[in-house]
């Protein structure tokens, strides 16, 4: 209420108290009530339009309300999808901002790196790793904001491939270094074998065309020289060359035959046999050899007392023949040899252990190969036949050996023949 229409109020009350007559009197309190009903009209006005305002301003407020309720919704959303992604990308994500605090280490990482995430995570780098672990230095990177884009580490025995990369152009507290981590022991370990399959197929071919060449002009040496020998009776001197020249020549044959036969496919009779069996008839037969070392001992042991496998069987035989074969000449007719056979998931896995003198690492990869060898007498063919039949059988041969220790073969071949 303003001073002013008070002041009439007052006048208005005063008078009509003041007044001489009656008519008087009430005229002053009409004119008293007629402002008063005035003044609270317009106080209802005023009253009608700030309910309104506040209507309006609540209504704002409620959208605003859930405006940010869906904006809280989509970042928690957002949060999760992008959690999801971290716990289960298949390379290992590692974040380092500019103070060196590791603020992101994801489930891969773990995996591969073999550090919890609650020991780690919001951690000083250097506390858990060399400054140049990953193949570059951190140090440098966070100072000059600058990254060197792939490397390559060994880590326990695992061939990491580390993936980085800078981020900048942001504020600070998320600026940094993101590492995206990826084990690719397995994939080097299937380029391994692709390239000595290949290699073997390309060999194959070549071997077989020479063998071809060669096979027709030693035919017609050995031929001359029979004749020679025969003819020669009389002189022992030339007759006893010619027999030189008549047992090289057939052992060339024999090589080259040998050749022949390895650079042929192989046709292969599957049906399921006993792979226990097999095993326990072979080591037998081996132990009853008086060709082989009383001093080789073999030692088997089954998961199972049967499985069944689909194989050629005198082809797998031979194929395992030769790995035994192998590694009694590794043991140079000393030692013990340990066969281990078990089924795991969809596949059987046979283990052959030695404890010859090993295979040097540069030489693991040649190991397949035809007529490769480190051995003073063998035409390098037996180990190359075995991973010829075990490849035709859709199983794979894995080797690990340590020098002056022995070396480890698995063969690992499917319970079910592939389709």
């Amino acid at each position: 209420m303003s001073k002013s229409l008070f002041e009439d109020l007052k006048n208005a009350a005063n008078k009509a108290l003041t007044a001489k007559t009656k008519e008087e009197s009430i005229k002053q309190l009409r004119l008293a009530f007629s402002l008063f009903t005035k003044e609270t009209y317009r106080f209802s006005k005023v009253y009608q339009n700030m309910q309104q305002r506040l209507d309006l301003v609540k209504k704002e407020l409620e959208k605003n309300q859930n405006t940010l309720k869906r904006k809280v919704e989509d970042l928690r959303s957002t949060t999760t999808y992008l959690n999801n992604i971290l716990k289960n990308s298949s390379q290992g994500i590692i974040f380092i901002d500019m103070d060196q605090i590791i603020t992101t280490f994801n489930k891969e990482a773990i995996n591969i790196l073999e550090i919890e995430e609650i020991d780690i995570l919001f951690n000083k780098y250097n506390d858990f790793f060399k400054d140049d672990f990953f193949g570059f230095s951190i140090k440098d990177a966070l100072k000059y904001e600058s990254i060197k884009n792939l490397n390559y580490v060994n880590f326990k025995n695992k061939e990491i491939e580390v993936t980085t990369s800078f981020i900048k152009n942001t504020p600070k507290n998320q600026m940094g270094i993101i590492i995206m981590l990826k084990d690719i022991t397995e994939l080097k370990r299937y380029q391994t074998i692709a390239s000595r399959n290949e290699r073997l197929k390309e060999l194959g071919h070549m071997q077989a065309n020479i063998a071809h060449e060669i096979k027709n002009p030693l035919g017609a040496i050995r031929g001359y020289a029979s004749l020679l020998y025969r003819d020669l009776e009389s002189n022992i001197n030339l007759r006893n060359m010619s027999g030189y020249i008549l047992d090289a020549s057939k052992a060339l044959e024999r090589l080259v035959n040998n050749v022949l036969y390895f650079s042929r496919p192989i046709d292969m009779n599957f049906v399921m046999v006993d792979v226990v069996e097999v095993i326990k008839l072979l080591v037998k037969s081996i132990k009853f050899d008086k060709t082989f070392s009383n001093d080789i001992n073999i030692i088997t042991h089954f998961s199972d007392k049967q499985i069944l496998l689909p194989l050629d069987k005198e082809f797998f035989k031979s194929a395992i023949l030769n790995l035994i074969i192998n590694a009694i000449q590794a043991m140079e007719d000393n030692g013990t040899i340990t066969i281990s056979v078990m089924k795991n998931n969809s596949m059987c896995n046979i283990i052959l252990q030695d404890e010859g003198k090993g295979i040097e690492e540069k030489d693991l990869e040649n190991i397949a190969s035809p007529f490769f060898t480190t051995k003073m007498s063998g035409n390098g063919l037996g180990l190359s036949e075995a991973y010829k039949i075990i490849k035709a059988h859709f199983g794979t041969i894995e080797v690990r050996s340590l020098l002056n220790k022995g070396s480890t073969f698995t063969i690992n071949l499917p319970l079910r023949r592939a389709k």
